[in-house]
């Protein structure tokens, strides 16, 4: 079922920490391929107004919106709703909606997006993403490398920040209203004084932020109020707005924040008590309903495609010439549509792999020339490979839109004086 077809070196390399989800955790960051959608951001937009209605990953633990607790004392559920023109503005304040390093291009296999305070991909997802163990978990891998995984994860972050009980309230808190969602913005990125819109820092008598024009002066503005800006005034890509604006009624700042007022500083730093009841402020009177549409299930198909791994072929040798060939690579191709994603679940001490996760393109994006194999760089571990025969395989793990996901093990013996041979193994559930 799985294609991987075989190119081998095995080369010396200098000793070096084991990659980590983290770079702050004294290795360097994983190694993960990712996928580029259009310029446009359409399949990305397009993907967020799923997320917003919880119709990615709704049976997934880990991607999956909790219910929403509403009203004054939450004590009411409502099934889980995020206005999708939040998804898109902190999409565009994170990462100006990408999953891939700047430099590699739209619409083809690149190296994911890692910021360097470990943020990953479009939404710039660092909860739960610490692990120094070599490889990626399968959350890390999938935030990583697939678009559609990332955004759900920042979606449910979001949904989780609107949860938390900490945090004060915006009128009865009725999700459909994107002013609503005002301290949870401002907990997404971070509860901390620096987002505080009270902090001297920032001009009391600033304006409202323009996605389009103030990026230069984003500094100047705590982060929820960038991204209301952005749904305010939406960027702007090739001459035309990435999605549609939407009223937003923004707080009086000199007023909510002047002594006495909900967002009186002062308060910031109170107990729990005061900062959850204190600091809530009523819904603005001209307050609208953002739409939240729900999204048709030829809608995810169309999204996601359905990916699907080529035959693999049963055994590759290898002549001891060919050891000294330019480089080595794991092919991984996808006859089907979407994306595959992978991950290595398990490499010989003496191995190392090039990326610990991936995706392979299938067909069913327009703007994109694939399919496109994805191609694992292979060399020795540091230290080189000494004299001798050597054992071992590697382990990947397949994903799949559905939930499901297959293994599938690549033996390969070595014998330093001779010839590399590798045997493929059949997939397991």
């Amino acid at each position: 079922m799985f294609a991987l077809g075989l190119l081998t070196l095995l080369r010396p390399a200098e000793a070096a920490a084991a990659p980590s989800s983290c770079p702050f955790g004294g290795g360097p960051a994983f190694r993960l391929q990712a996928f580029e959608a259009d310029r446009m951001r359409s399949l990305y937009l397009q993907t967020q107004v799923l997320a917003a209605a919880n119709q990615l990953f709704p049976d997934d633990d880990e991607f999956a919106l909790p219910a929403l607790r509403v009203g004054e004392a939450r004590v009411e559920t409502l099934a889980a709703m995020i206005p999708p023109q939040l998804l898109h503005a902190i999409a565009w304040i994170e990462s100006d909606i990408n999953q891939v390093h700047i430099d590699d291009p739209y619409g083809e296999l690149g190296r994911a997006l890692i910021s360097p305070d470990c943020g990953y991909g479009i939404m710039q997802i660092t909860s739960t993403i610490d692990n120094d163990g070599g490889l990626p978990s399968r959350y890390e891998a999938l935030v990583g490398t697939h678009f559609a995984y990332n955004i759900a994860a920042g979606a449910r972050i979001l949904a989780e920040k609107w949860n938390e009980d900490y945090f004060p309230v915006v009128g009865e808190r009725d999700p459909r209203f994107i002013e609503s969602w005002y301290f949870a913005l401002w907990a997404y990125n971070g509860w901390v004084w620096i987002n505080h819109p009270g902090n001297r820092m920032f001009d009391p008598a600033r304006g409202t932020y323009d996605c389009d024009t103030d990026t230069s002066d984003y500094l100047d503005y705590p982060y929820q109020e960038r991204v209301l800006g952005c749904v305010i005034n939406p960027p702007i890509v090739d001459g035309q707005r990435l999605w549609e604006p939407h009223p937003v009624d923004l707080p009086n700042i000199p007023s909510v924040t002047a002594p006495g007022g909900a967002l009186d500083p002062d308060l910031f730093w109170q107990s729990l008590d005061q900062v959850r009841e204190r600091m809530s402020m009523s819904l603005p009177s001209g307050a609208v309903q953002a739409a939240i549409g729900f999204g048709a299930l030829q809608d995810r198909t169309a999204l996601l495609g359905m990916p699907e791994a080529d035959d693999l072929v049963d055994e590759l040798e290898l002549s001891s010439s060919e050891l000294t060939a330019r480089g080595a690579e794991l092919l991984i191709a996808n006859r089907g549509s979407g994306l595959l994603a992978w991950r290595v679940l398990e490499t010989p001490s003496w191995l190392e792999v090039g990326f610990q996760a991936g995706v392979a393109l299938g067909s069913g994006y327009r703007f994109t020339r694939g399919p496109d194999e994805s191609r694992i760089p292979i060399a020795a571990a540091a230290g080189g490979v000494p004299e001798g025969s050597h054992r071992g395989r590697i382990e990947l793990e397949f994903h799949y839109p559905d939930g499901t996901s297959e293994r599938e093990s690549v033996a390969i013996s070595l014998d330093k004086q001779g010839a590399a041979f590798y045997e493929a193994g059949r997939p397991q559930s």
